[in-house]
């Protein structure tokens, strides 16, 4: 038997590499879908837990507070359907920033509108919390809103180390970009907010969705810290882990803060649905600067950007269901018409029924 030609044990050599490299491309797609899979589940799981806790937290307030003055006190600290919901709170919270590590920000950020949608359905069904029907419509889109972005979402860059995080969070374009949403801030807190904010919410909710958006981009690159850590790369090692760590730790109690005055001064239901979709309009363009744009389509891009419409819309119809109408100038006849014949079926119903004005003085606005 004639051994082999060297043209042959090219060819051989030649076959088995790339063999082994569509093995290990194919092993890696493979992983990267299960990760992905993983994140999406992490962020539904932490929809579901921040959602319920509303709803248990407020059913501690009412019977630890039935019979006293709405909002005052500390009897619910000894209710242990309050510390359920402040348990899960905190389980939803830790589900959301894990989340961060397995899947980008432009499919987790989004999916955090199915707390709302939890907390609406829940209180209907357990607080007496009549939902009207185009509540019913807002949640829906919602959903449809949160599904189409789980199923579309594209790439970003993937990163595993600290180092290459580093790389990408020095780099000129989001340098310049993250100096322009500081400053602007900065210019808001001292300059506009003192003179407007008072009369206007869309000062603060900027505040705190421009400096939100850089929180929850480099929140991400922690996420990715742990995981390889985890794996016995340990990058704790690194300087830029604990610089990263006191940066988003900065910009998330700023956030916290001004989220906290513009709850203070204005109606929840307006500051709510104008919060959320300011903010993950920063967060979905802060994550695109920073990872240097995404690996997709144009129609995969539009995609999203379609289904984060369509939760805009949803969270915008469900909060306009819990509003008196007359209170919303700008509004037509005809809507403050259907909007005011649902609210005034809803509280015929809703009479004899559970005193559902009590607050959390505090700990639902964190």
């Amino acid at each position: 038997m004639s051994e082999p030609s060297a043209t042959e044990t090219l060819v051989a050599t030649a076959t088995a590499a790339i063999a082994e490299a569509t093995t290990s491309a194919a092993s890696d797609l493979k992983s990267n879908k299960s990760l992905k899979i993983v994140g999406v589940i992490l962020a539904i799981a932490s929809g579901v837990l921040i959602g319920s806790s509303f709803v248990f937290k407020k059913k501690g307030l009412i019977q630890s507070q039935a019979g006293g003055p709405a909002g005052e006190g500390v009897a619910y600290l000894k209710s242990w359907l309050w510390w359920t919901g402040m348990i899960m709170m905190i389980l939803g919270e830790l589900c959301n920033f894990a989340a961060y590590a397995f899947v980008d920000a432009i499919v987790v950020t989004p999916l955090g509108a199915l707390s709302v949608v939890i907390c609406a359905i829940l209180s209907s069904i357990f607080l007496k919390e009549t939902l009207t029907f185009f509540g019913w419509i807002g949640c829906f889109l919602c959903i449809v809103g949160s599904i189409i972005i789980a199923l579309n979402g594209p790439q970003e860059q993937a990163v595993e180390t600290i180092n290459e995080f580093q790389k990408l969070f020095f780099a000129p374009g989001f340098l310049v970009f993250g100096s322009v949403l500081i400053i602007a801030s900065i210019v808001i807190i001292f300059f506009f907010a003192p003179k407007h904010g008072k009369t206007n919410m869309i000062w603060y909710i900027a505040v705190c969705s421009m400096i939100g958006g850089l929180s929850v981009s480099c929140i991400q690159g922690i996420g990715a810290a742990i995981v390889t850590s985890a794996k016995g790369d340990n990058q704790f090692k690194q300087w830029f882990t604990y610089f990263l760590l006191f940066f988003v730790t900065v910009t998330l109690l700023t956030e916290i803060y001004y989220l906290n005055v513009a709850l203070a001064l204005f109606n929840t239901a307006m500051v709510t649905p104008t919060y959320y979709v300011i903010f993950t309009a920063c967060t979905l363009i802060t994550s695109v600067v920073l990872y240097q744009g995404l690996k997709a389509t144009v129609m995969a891009i539009l995609t999203v950007v379609m289904g984060f419409f369509v939760i805009c819309a949803g969270i915008v119809i469900l909060q306009m269901s819990k509003v008196d109408p007359e209170q919303l100038s700008k509004l037509d006849r005809k809507s403050t018409i259907l909007l005011k014949a649902a609210r005034q079926e809803v509280h015929t119903s809703e009479k004899g029924g559970l005193d559902t004005s009590l607050e959390d003085p505090g700990m639902d606005a964190l």
